[in-house]
């Protein structure tokens, strides 16, 4: 019997803005780097050829509020119009997708951070309020608060655990601010709650009780903006033990939000960590391992159970060959048909980055645009003698948009 796709196809911009340099770092400005400033219609127009139905857009916060209170939406005003004149592309507004301005001392430790991200929400919505009606607030707090606040390679280079919570417990609180901000704006306004999905497994049966720990703790931000960690928890005492107090349990309690869709960002190649020595004796970040498709389905399961709400797969794709991609695209497939005929209500499917990217250690090692070539996309990015960056579809690109285009699925 032939059927039609269940759920809705997307892709996305990789769009990550660090633009602090103190340290001397090179800035790492996704749109600069691969020059979509640049050729942002272009990029767009080849988005909407392959039938994709929703796109996830970053929002450079650096640039558009460029000193406190001052906003300038020359570039953004440009592409929302376009996005105004095609609506057969919905974009899901980031409007944080790392980064946060460069007049912001401290970064996301500043004590305004939560007002002063919520408000710059609040401008944008009262100015795209018609074009823009999906929203991320703030992408993979997870890894925001990881690269923030437990390795310390992004500003404000906080370190172990310790920064880790911290920084989890601001960013929380800006998305709920967020949140409260673009609703009072558009009370119809859908927010996509986009996390870094995690599994942790075990190094040993020894390891299996912390493992469970952090099977628990990937899931802190659903849990702490819904107000959820609170006495009898299996997090209450992790999050106190690590400076989140009884009066931020309080207030995420009294301001919690409910969810509309659940974001879900699986890497077969970094969303499968194991727990072993290193996490618990030395304090680590968990090392990924290989995962499978399995993995993403048992991650996206775990998640309709526990929130009975829409899931939505916002990033996947795979770093390698063109054969490689097609390989794990056909494995997305199959694994959004077997969550749809298990029961699981999904919302759509992302394979992020459209383009492919520079990875993130090019902001501090000095390497080219080539050597930092992270190749994910269904186009692949090719530097010319003069410097300008060419386009090209690749097998993965053309897979993609033949399953787009087909009428329907045996």
């Amino acid at each position: 019997m032939d059927k039609l796709h269940p759920w809705v196809w997307a892709v996305g911009f990789e769009n990550t803005f660090i633009g602090q340099t103190a340290r001397g770092e090179r800035v790492l400005d996704e749109y600069e780097i691969t020059q979509h400033y640049q050729y942002w219609e272009e990029d767009l127009n080849r988005v909407r050829e392959t039938g994709a139905a929703m796109i996830r857009y970053g929002i450079p916060w650096y640039r558009i509020e460029t000193s406190k209170g001052v906003f300038d939406w020359s570039w953004t005003d440009q592409v929302m119009s376009y996005f105004d004149q095609h609506r057969d592309l919905v974009p899901i507004i980031d409007l944080m997708h790392y980064g946060t301005p460069l007049w912001l001392k401290n970064e996301f430790m500043n004590a305004e951070y939560p007002q002063l991200v919520a408000r710059y929400a609040k401008a944008f919505a009262e100015r795209y309020k018609g074009v823009a009606s999906y929203y991320t607030p703030l992408n993979e707090p997870f890894v925001n608060a990881e690269w923030c606040g437990w390795s310390g390679k992004w500003p404000p280079y906080l370190t172990g655990v310790l920064g880790f919570t911290l920084m989890i417990n601001q960013l929380c609180k800006g998305i709920i601010m967020t949140v409260k901000c673009l609703k009072e704006v558009d009370p119809n306004a859908v927010m996509v709650h986009v996390e870094a999905s995690k599994k942790y497994v075990a190094e040993d049966p020894s390891y299996e009780e912390a493992a469970r720990l952090w099977n628990e703790i990937r899931f802190i931000m659903w849990e702490l903006v819904q107000g959820r960690i609170q006495q009898g928890h299996p997090l209450f005492t992790w999050v106190q033990d690590h400076h989140m107090s009884d009066q931020d349990l309080a207030w995420y309690a009294q301001n919690r939000i409910e969810l509309d869709l659940v974001g879900v960002n699986y890497y077969p190649q970094f969303s499968l960590n194991v727990v072993g020595q290193e996490t618990v004796e030395q304090g680590q970040i968990p090392r990924a391992v290989m995962g499978t498709a399995e993995d993403m389905i048992d991650i996206a399961r775990e998640l309709y159970q526990r929130y009975h709400r829409p899931i939505f797969i916002t990033e996947t794709s795979y770093n390698g060959s063109e054969e490689e991609r097609v390989s794990w695209l056909e494995d997305v497939i199959r694994a959004g048909w077997k969550m749809s005929e298990e029961g699981i209500e999904l919302y759509g499917v992302t394979w992020f980055p459209f383009l492919d990217m520079v990875d993130w250690p090019y902001r501090t090692n000095g390497l080219s645009f080539k050597e930092n070539l992270a190749t994910f996309g269904l186009y692949n990015l090719e530097e010319q003698p003069d410097g300008t960056i060419h386009r090209v579809k690749n097998a993965a690109g053309k897979r993609f948009e033949e399953e787009l285009r087909a009428k329907s699925v045996l």
